[in-house]
């Protein structure tokens, strides 16, 4: 009986110890839809895994972002370098993707984005 419930205990602990970190990261491709007057409009698709995605941060350390399109459903405001989507009724649903439109000077700057569901950062985000 004690070792079937120390057996049980401890796979109890391996397995919320392990659920983190087997759970999928959020995914996200960058593409270039065009290019005009210098500017070049990047679309980001965004593909939630396995939690609902409320958000989506991206940072441009050369500051060429101009302007921003966010689906329907979202906000976004943008720094120049920062870009923050959010919102709170049309999240991106685990298996389903979402895309972004950027307008920048730079198509291949470098680019990191990160991911939140309602209350905290989810996964270890992406650089490309």
């Amino acid at each position: 009986m004690k070792r079937s419930i120390w057996t049980l205990t401890t796979l109890i602990v391996v397995a919320l110890v392990a659920l983190p970190v087997l759970a999928a990261n959020p995914n996200a491709t960058k593409s270039v839809a065009g290019s005009e007057d210098g500017t070049s409009v990047l679309v980001i698709r965004v593909t939630a895994s396995s939690q609902s995605i409320y958000g989506v941060t991206i940072k441009d350390a050369s500051g060429s972002i101009k302007d921003i399109g966010a689906p329907k459903g979202w906000v976004g405001i943008s720094s120049g370098t920062d870009v923050i989507f959010r919102t709170d009724e049309k999240p991106i649903r685990a298996g389903s993707s979402l895309t972004f439109k950027l307008h920048t000077t730079n198509e291949d700057g470098e680019l990191s984005i990160s991911f939140r569901d309602k209350d905290s950062p989810i996964g270890s985000g992406k650089t490309f």
